[in-house]
């Protein structure tokens, strides 16, 4: 099993970060909600190295001061026999994560590093959280196959901030399940005929799929019951198209939109925030429907008018198209300033943008966190320069980023 004189493989995988674009709040209540990924990135590099030693797993996650290092001989025995759901027979693939035992593996998980390591309930919780994460993928995905493992680094960084609801943890996730993948790929199994027909330079569309379920698992590590939308779009990349109990839809898109995300350095919490609106909706039902029914709309027509601008078979007239945009994203924003999710500071922002012509909406659960400004191609590099050293100077952080973003890659 422990080879170390063998070849050394090294990968490297990135994923983007994601933000809603339109359907904030409405989603909950059954309506369309659409999210982009953005061009900032989060990328892992695993590097098997060689080594005499006690074969061990290395982890270095600077983005939540984790350093860490795994006997990997006792992942093998305690952890590499990942388990069927219940009333189904035959041995687990890597190839279908939705079938995994999910809490019984996540439980042995649990319980082995409890065992190498008690103090493991001191640590910050993105710390145990990106421990579990990891050995529930690498242990799913190898304990599932016959391939020889070795000693390895793992190392990841993000240009994200982790919890301002930029998509940081599905990013890791996609990145992880991701590179596991692409290093079983390079190990040449037989059993590997799927996908067989590339040399593995990128992720087929079948990769891609099982990618986001094995992020989607991870996610629920994270977070308990997550919609799938956050690891969707940093699998797919482009535009994910959800509603609440189905599937997320890749809306095939081109997009390279430029924005200015905004932080409004004010932290806020999302389930806070939901109780919030479900309040005001039980004393003023009818015109809070009436609201959620205009978010829906709005993130329909959104849809079609990026659909509009990235076709090559329909005319389109990128200016006037860019301004239907901002009309969309100045209504959405103003509807969910009516539900009371808007912010002093995220008014502020808007208003520096309107002053200068420019459209700017919340992003995510509001009370806080980021606003996002279109940049329409016409825009003067000036106008663009001030408003951001303008809302610099009020306390703000600024990056200037894209939407769009490819999904999951092999960057080597």
């Amino acid at each position: 099993m422990f080879d170390p004189m063998d070849n050394l493989l090294t990968v490297s995988v990135s994923a983007p970060g994601k933000v809603i674009l339109h359907g904030e709040h409405s989603v909950v209540y059954g309506k369309t909600a659409i999210a982009t990924s953005l061009g900032l990135r989060s990328s892992i590099v695993i590097k098997e190295v060689a080594t005499l030693e006690e074969p061990t797993v290395h982890i270095q996650l600077p983005c939540v001061s984790l350093l860490e290092t795994l006997p990997l001989r006792a992942i093998v025995e305690h952890l590499f026999h990942p388990t069927l759901i219940h009333g189904v027979t035959g041995k687990f693939s890597w190839r279908l994560p939705e079938m995994l035992d999910h809490e019984t593996h996540l439980k042995k998980v649990e319980v082995f590093l409890h065992q190498i390591r008690p103090d493991f309930d001191g640590l910050q919780n993105n710390q145990k959280n990106s421990l579990r994460s990891f050995l529930y993928v690498f242990s799913g995905i190898f304990g599932s196959t016959n391939l020889p493992v070795k000693s390895m680094m793992i190392s990841m960084g993000s240009e994200l901030t982790i919890g301002a609801g930029t998509g940081s943890s599905a990013s890791f996730a996609v990145c992880l399940a991701g590179a596991l993948i692409q290093l079983l790929k390079l190990k040449g199994s037989s059993n590997y005929d799927p996908f067989s027909a590339t040399s593995g330079d990128d992720f087929t569309s079948k990769e891609r799929e099982i990618i986001s379920e094995w992020a989607y698992n991870c996610e629920k590590i994270m977070h308990g019951s997550p919609s799938g939308i956050d690891n969707a779009t940093c699998t797919f990349g482009a535009l994910v198209e959800f509603k609440k109990g189905t599937r997320p839809r890749p809306v095939s898109v081109r997009l390279g939109m430029r924005i200015l995300l905004v932080d409004s350095r004010v932290s806020r919490e999302t389930r806070a925030l939901v109780v919030k609106v479900a309040a005001l909706r039980q004393r003023n039902m009818a015109a809070v429907d009436h609201i959620m029914d205009a978010c829906d709309d709005i993130a329909k027509t959104a849809t079609q008018v990026l659909e509009k601008l990235s076709s090559d078979k329909v005319i389109s007239d990128p200016e006037a198209d860019y301004q239907h945009l901002a009309e969309l994203w100045e209504l959405n924003h103003c509807l969910l300033a009516a539900l009371g999710v808007s912010h002093p500071s995220l008014e502020a922002i808007r208003a520096q943008a309107r002053a200068r012509g420019l459209a700017c909406k919340l992003t995510g659960a509001g009370g806080g966190g980021y606003a996002m400004v279109l940049i329409p191609p016409s825009t003067p590099r000036s106008v663009v320069d001030s408003l951001s050293s303008s809302l610099l100077e009020n306390g703000f952080r600024v990056v200037e980023t894209t939407l769009g973003a490819p999904g999951v890659r092999v960057d080597m």
